[in-house]
């Protein structure tokens, strides 16, 4: 167990973490002795094999798999209600569910653009109306993972970064009214990590869109730091903003990035 954090007896949700980012996020939160659940929607096969190895860390009791689509309200309170009958508790939320297709700006689909609004901003609203009851009772934490490019443009997928721009307001929106209620909401900003593939990424790529070098996600943003990002360097950014030493750490953004942003 990982003895700087102690997490022993807490619940968290962590959204879209059956596999990359949201896997390590788990691992790293199981590692610190709490208890997850572990969502997946779209790869259920691929969460299957992500819980059996976070299990192997933390005992079959650690981690429990509910696939859920986080852009419909009722699946999310769905979620919340299974994880509170399980452990009788909630102590966070880490909204990570999002999707990425990588269409250029003039040829993106109606349906795609509607899409990624529904799930990187209307799964991440829809699950912190959904959990709120719960933290009520814990005084818990939410934390958003957005990207770099909620900042800086991509130049390959414009959707997907005004949809990252707008989960900064949402967390700040919802950093003030639930401070009413002593629960906290941050967010996290990766930029490029080393992941299986993007969550709603076209594989092969479709006609019209664009496909990048395996150069760009290696060689570009230079990283000052000397590599990208891994998962467990997010997993622990969310297990410290979930921890009672970061009581006092509200609203507040964290870029997980190697210093990227500062080239």
């Amino acid at each position: 167990m990982n003895k700087a954090f102690d997490m022993t007896g807490k619940v968290f949700i962590v959204t879209g973490s059956g596999k990359g980012i949201g896997k390590g996020i788990i691992r790293c939160f199981v590692k610190s002795g709490a208890k997850c659940v572990m969502n997946c929607n779209s790869n259920p096969a691929m969460a299957q094999d992500a819980l059996k190895e976070i299990q192997a860390i933390g005992g079959e009791d650690c981690c429990i798999l509910y696939q859920a689509d986080v852009s419909d309200p009722k699946q999310a309170q769905a979620m919340c209600k299974a994880a509170y009958d399980k452990w009788g508790r909630i102590d966070g939320l880490v909204n990570n569910a999002a999707l990425q297709k990588q269409w250029p700006m003039d040829k993106y689909p109606l349906s795609d653009i509607d899409l990624l609004i529904r799930v990187n901003l209307g799964g991440y609203l829809n699950m912190c109306q959904a959990v709120l009851p719960y933290l009520k009772e814990t005084k818990g934490s939410i934390t958003f993972i957005s990207s770099v490019h909620g900042k800086r443009p991509t130049d390959f997928d414009a959707v997907y970064a005004f949809t990252k721009g707008g989960m900064h307001m949402l967390m700040r929106e919802t950093a003030i009214e639930f401070a009413q209620y002593g629960i906290r909401v941050n967010m996290i900003m990766p930029s490029g990590v080393k992941i299986e593939f993007k969550s709603g990424n076209p594989q092969p790529f479709p006609k019209g869109s664009i496909q990048l070098p395996r150069e760009y996600y290696t060689d570009y943003p230079t990283y000052p730091l000397g590599r990208v990002g891994l998962p467990d360097d997010d997993g622990w950014a969310c297990v410290y903003l979930a921890s009672e030493e970061a009581e006092h750490v509200s609203g507040a953004c964290l870029r997980v990035d190697g210093c990227s942003m500062l080239k």
